[in-house]
């Protein structure tokens, strides 16, 4: 064979990227296509159980906060809310 042929060839494998060299043995490729399948198999079994295991926590516990609530002595009067005592000062009003 003509050395030109042979020049280019081996430049552009040297430069080529192989993103995953695969084992070149048909049982091995057989064994990491199965660990790779069940891998995926486990992580959407995963989150499958994290869906159900949300499903089940979050109206659970809304049922639970809404119960306490309402079981809660309640005045009509009174506003429930989020607030902050004032001192007691005479505001200035000047007419």
């Amino acid at each position: 064979m003509p050395r030109f042929l042979i020049l280019p060839w081996s430049i552009a494998h040297m430069f080529y990227w192989h993103w995953f060299n695969r084992p070149h043995h048909p049982l091995a490729r057989i064994l990491i296509g199965v660990f790779g399948l069940v891998l995926l198999g486990g992580v959407l079994a995963l989150g499958l159980l994290a869906l159900i295991a949300f499903a089940l926590i979050v109206p659970l516990a809304a049922i639970a906060r809404a119960m306490t609530r309402a079981s809660a002595a309640r005045h009509p009067n009174v506003i429930e809310g989020e607030f902050v005592v004032l001192p007691n000062r005479a505001a200035s009003v000047k007419h």
